[in-house]
C-alpha cells in the first residue's frame, strides 16, 4: 500500500503575517542553531557583527550547538527595524535554524503515512483552525516513499476514527462528544491491555451511537453533578503553573488575560470559579452565538493534530482524553474571565485564550506533566469526574 502525506486546510493555506502578527515568535522564544547553521551565519559577511554578541553556544550536540541571546526587549537580535529577519532577508531561508524554518510546521509519521500540521501557539494558526471555513478540508496525497513501515496498531486506528466519528455525528453539542469519547476510551484501553477482543470497540461505537439517539446520553450528562470544589483546584493549579511557565507573562497580551482572571476573584483575592461559570453563561455564550463550533473545531483539532489518543508519541490513551477535557475546561474559562472583562468576546480575544495557553500547553513537557498532577490532586479518575470539569451549574 502507498504511504500517504495528509494536509488540513489549515496547513495548506498557512501563510505568516511577518510584521503584523500579534505574538511573533521573534521575541521570547529559545532559539536554538545546529552547527552547519551557526558556522555559516557567524560568517556571513552580512550578519557577521550581529552574531558577534547574538549567540551564546552551548554545544549540546550537533543539531543543538547554539542559543539565540536575546536583546532587552526579548526579541532576537537579527530582527530589523522593519519586524522582518536579517538572517532570512540577507542569506535566505536555508541560513535559518531548524527552528526558525519550520515553526510552526510539525508533522507525525504513523504507520507510514506524514500527518503535517501546525502548532496552535501561533495566533495566524489559531485563527484559521477556528475560524476558517476550509480550515479541516483534508488533501491526501501518495508521497512516493515505498520503504516499509510499522503498521500502527488497530486499536490506535479505531479508536482515532471512532473519536472523530462521535465528535462529527453524534448531535448535542461538545460536552456531550467528550463523554461519549470517554466512554469509547475506556474499552479502548481494555483492548490495548488484550482485555478485551478489538471487536469490542467496534460494538462500543454503535452503543454510543444508539445511546445518543436514544437521548440517554444527553441525560447521562445532564445529570452529572456540578462539582465546584475539583474545577476550583484545577484552575488554580494549572493557571499558577502557566503564569510560572509562560515565557511571555509580562507581555501585554498575557497580562491582558491574566488581569480579566483577576477581576473574577474575591475580596480575599481568591479565584471564584462560581463567577466564571457565571461569566460563561451570562458574557460569554451570548458573545459567542456566531461562533457555537469553536469547541468542535478545537476538539477536531486537537484529535488530528496528536492522533488522538496518541500522547507525545505513547499509547496512554486514558490520560491524552483527561488532558483534552482539562484543556477545554482551561480555555473556556479563559474565554469567560475575556467575556466578563470585555462584556462580549472579538475575534482576536478568542484567538487570544486559545493561543496564548497553547504557547505553554504545547511546547513545556513540565507544564503536561503539571497538568497530569493536578489531575490527580483532584480525583479525576473517571470518565464522569473528567466530564464534571465543563458543568456550569447554569
Amino acid at each position: 500500500m502507498d504511504n500517504l502525506i495528509i494536509k488540513p486546510g489549515y496547513v495548506t493555506q498557512f501563510q505568516c503575517v511577518g510584521p503584523e502578527c500579534e505574538d511573533s515568535c521573534c521575541y521570547d522564544w529559545r532559539i536554538s542553531f545546529d552547527k552547519k547553521s551557526y558556522k555559516n551565519t557567524i560568517k556571513h559577511p552580512l550578519l557577521a557583527t550581529t552574531s558577534k554578541t547574538a549567540f551564546i553556544e552551548t554545544k549540546k550536540s550537533t543539531s543543538d550547538w547554539a542559543d539565540i541571546r536575546l536583546n532587552a526587549q526579548g526579541a532576537c537580535p537579527f530582527v530589523n527595524e522593519h519586524k522582518l529577519c536579517d538572517i532570512h532577508a540577507k542569506a535566505g531561508e536555508q541560513a535559518l535554524s531548524h527552528t526558525c524554518k519550520t515553526y510552526p510546521r510539525i508533522h507525525k509519521v504513523i504507520g507510514g503515512n506524514k500527518y503535517e500540521s501546525l502548532y496552535l501557539s501561533c495566533p495566524e494558526v489559531a485563527r484559521s483552525v477556528l475560524f476558517n471555513p476550509n480550515a479541516f478540508q483534508f488533501d491526501s496525497n501518495i508521497s512516493g516513499i515505498k520503504q516499509p513501515s510499522t503498521p500502527s496498531p488497530t486499536w490506535l486506528e479505531k479508536t482515532h476514527e471512532y473519536s472523530l466519528d462521535l465528535l462529527l455525528n453524534l448531535g448535542g453539542g461538545w460536552q456531550q462528544a467528550l463523554l461519549a469519547i470517554g466512554l469509547l476510551i475506556k474499552v479502548s484501553d481494555q483492548v490495548r491491555q488484550n482485555i478485551l477482543p478489538i471487536e469490542e470497540l467496534d460494538k462500543r461505537l454503535q452503543q454510543l451511537k444508539l445511546y445518543a439517539q436514544s437521548g440517554a446520553l444527553g441525560e447521562q450528562y445532564k445529570n452529572l453533578p456540578y462539582s465546584p470544589q475539583p474545577q476550583m483546584h484545577a484552575f488554580i493549579a494549572v493557571h499558577n503553573e502557566l503564569c510560572k511557565t509562560h515565557s511571555r507573562g509580562v507581555r501585554a497580551r498575557f497580562t491582558s488575560l491574566n488581569q480579566a482572571v483577576a477581576a473574577l476573584c474575591n475580596e480575599e483575592n481568591n479565584y471564584q470559579i462560581d463567577a466564571l461559570n457565571q461569566a460563561w453563561a451570562e458574557h460569554a455564550v451570548p458573545a459567542l452565538v456566531n461562533h457555537t463550533e469553536l469547541f468542535e473545531r478545537y476538539i477536531l483539532y486537537s484529535i488530528y493534530h496528536y492522533h488522538f489518543p496518541l500522547l507525545d508519541s505513547q499509547q496512554l490513551s486514558w490520560e491524552a482524553f483527561r488532558l483534552l477535557v482539562l484543556d477545554c475546561f482551561m480555555i473556556r474559562s479563559y474565554l469567560s474571565a475575556m467575556a466578563f472583562k470585555n462584556k462580549g468576546l472579538s475575534e482576536s480575544d478568542i484567538v487570544m485564550c486559545f493561543q496564548l495557553y497553547q504557547v505553554v500547553r504545547q511546547h513545556k513537557i513540565e507544564f503536561v506533566q503539571s497538568m497530569s498532577k493536578t489531575l490527580e490532586e483532584c480525583g479525576i479518575d473517571s470518565v464522569p469526574a473528567a466530564i464534571c470539569l465543563l458543568k456550569t451549574n447554569t
